[in-house]
């Protein structure tokens, strides 16, 4: 379902407590997960858990980044701790060994890896429609990941360079103009600098940390599936959710959708169960961005949400022309499908993204900064020809 499309703060320190804060929560649940405790004992553990992660929203008030990743820690513990059992029903690939025969310490350290490995790559929980498994030797999928990192950097270098320039994204905190302001030609630059920075640094940290585990050996190259699937599949709504942007939410969203369809009973593959989870999956996604929202100000708290529940609301008027276009047996192209397919996507992200756009912009939560240092400004000296040309030739370096 929805990803984490989050914004950054300018305070830096306000995230400095959270991270003891988080690893304890993380300790806990785990604990919690691979021990056989009775019920009030695990009741008593999950209240201490809700009462980290409130002194965690207390001290990072104001990193938007960080009430999102609190929120998703939250949503993940609570799924696991009360709608599943890992020891039982979850197995990884390389599970040689039962995890209830293991040593304590080593019975944490597995549940911590379900915790943290949203998509399920190589557990027998994996989400729908994650990329395929890289196939690489080690040291090559190593070098493809870092240079993948680095390319993902100069789109940042581009983006960032590009919002130093623009007075839109300079107003920090006077409630400046909404980025439907710019025109039709400019807003469309605007939208895709603002969702695309968060895209591709999510990817690049991604490409990083996987090149880092597959040298230290902790991890495989198959264990690191592309973060994204292909943007090609993106020409409906409901595929640039399910297909091509990432799936680190699914796990929660999916479950929560379906728990609520066996509460009402519904029947599985049915029209109401399938619109339920859709919605559903939706509106958890947006309650975990409220978490950002409240880290921000506390009377901010929903302003992200309705750009979520809006996706599937754009999902059902969509299924609804395609199952017309159906029963009128209009037979097109598949080129020229896939073509308005595209337009549409387009036109639907640039109507729909300002809504989560412009709150931020009036309330200061941006942050032009991506990059520590500019590449750009180092090798074209004030002279944008260098930096096109340098640029040019880096990207032909992707693979």
């Amino acid at each position: 379902m929805g990803g984490a499309m989050v914004m950054n703060t300018t305070d830096d320190n306000a995230t400095a407590p959270v991270v003891p804060l988080l690893v304890a929560s993380n300790l806990v649940v785990a604990s919690l997960l691979v021990s056989s405790l009775p019920f009030l004992w695990r009741l008593g553990g999950t209240v201490l858990c809700c009462a980290i992660w409130l002194a965690a929203y207390c001290g990072g008030s104001g990193d938007y980044p960080t009430g999102c990743v609190l929120t998703i820690q939250a949503c993940t513990a609570l799924y696991l701790l009360w709608m599943t059992n890992p020891i039982r029903d979850f197995r990884h690939e390389r599970d040689y060994t039962a995890p209830d025969e293991l040593p304590f310490l080593r019975r944490v350290h597995w549940a911590l890896c379900i915790m943290n490995n949203p998509r399920g790559v190589g557990w027998n929980y994996q989400v729908a429609n994650v990329p395929p498994p890289p196939s690489e030797s080690r040291w090559y999928f190593v070098r493809r990941r870092l240079r993948r990192a680095f390319y993902y950097y100069m789109l940042l270098d581009l983006i960032q360079c590009y919002e130093h320039q623009h007075p839109l994204f300079s107003l920090r905190g006077t409630g400046g103009p909404s980025v439907t302001s710019q025109g039709y030609l400019l807003r469309p630059v605007d939208v895709f600098a603002r969702v695309a920075s968060v895209a591709f640094e999510l990817a690049m940290q991604h490409a990083l940390f996987a090149a880092a585990m597959v040298t230290l050996g902790l991890s495989l190259p198959r264990d690191w599936p592309d973060i994204y699937g292909r943007w090609s599949d993106a020409y409906t709504v409901r595929r640039f959710w399910g297909r091509s942007y990432h799936q680190m939410l699914r796990r929660v969203t999916a479950s929560t959708g379906k728990l609520v369809c066996r509460v009402l009973s519904l029947r599985s593959g049915s029209w109401a169960s399938s619109y339920t989870q859709l919605y559903v999956g939706f509106a958890v996604s947006g309650l975990i961005h409220c978490g950002g929202d409240f880290m921000v100000n506390r009377k901010l708290v929903g302003v992200s949400f309705p750009f979520f529940i809006s996706q599937a609301v754009a999902i059902t008027v969509e299924d609804a022309a395609i199952g017309a276009a159906h029963r009128a047996r209009l037979r097109l192209p598949a080129g020229l499908v896939h073509l308005i397919g595209y337009i549409w996507v387009f036109i639907w992200m640039n109507i729909s993204c300002p809504w989560y756009i412009d709150w931020s912009l009036r309330e200061g939560v941006i942050d032009v900064d991506r990059v520590p240092f500019s590449l750009i400004s180092l090798v074209s000296s004030g002279t944008n020809a260098g930096a096109v040309f340098f640029y040019a030739i880096l990207f032909s370096m992707k693979s």
